[in-house]
């Protein structure tokens, strides 16, 4: 079972704690599942109540956590979209030629491309790509 197979099992209230075999427990990811339900707004006291006692303090059990999930969520499930990080087209070239001029690395080259504006950047490559003996990048 994946995580997003418990949380609708929690919504829908069709196995219990019990009905699972062991494989299944285990795939009972405690962190996730919290992660999941926080994706609905109306969720978070609850999500903020039960990881207070999970992760590190490790007080309760993920048996546990199913139980109160299981007891507290409402039967009907509406599915929440995964909020995802924002992808980023990075022009590793142009981070490597701004890396080699300001003497930084490539990982701070990338905030120099987000603060410089185009014609900046393209003049500071434009001076590294008629240099006859370019540094390696």
């Amino acid at each position: 079972m994946n995580p997003f197979d418990h949380i609708k099992n929690l919504h829908t209230k069709k196995r219990t704690w019990n009905d699972f075999n062991d494989e299944e427990k285990k795939s009972f990811n405690v962190f996730i599942i919290n992660k999941g339900l926080s994706m609905n707004p109306d969720y978070l006291g609850i999500v903020n109540m039960v990881q207070n006692f999970t992760g590190l303090n490790q007080v309760i059990s993920p048996k546990e956590v199913f139980n109160i999930y299981f007891n507290l969520l409402p039967n009907k499930f509406r599915f929440y979209k995964w909020i995802k990080g924002a992808k980023s087209k990075k022009d590793k070239e142009k981070a490597e030629y701004l890396a080699m001029h300001f003497k930084v690395s490539t990982r701070e080259a990338y905030d120099y491309l987000d603060i410089l504006d185009k014609k900046t950047i393209n003049s500071i490559i434009k001076n590294y790509k008629n240099e006859p003996q370019r540094k390696a990048i």
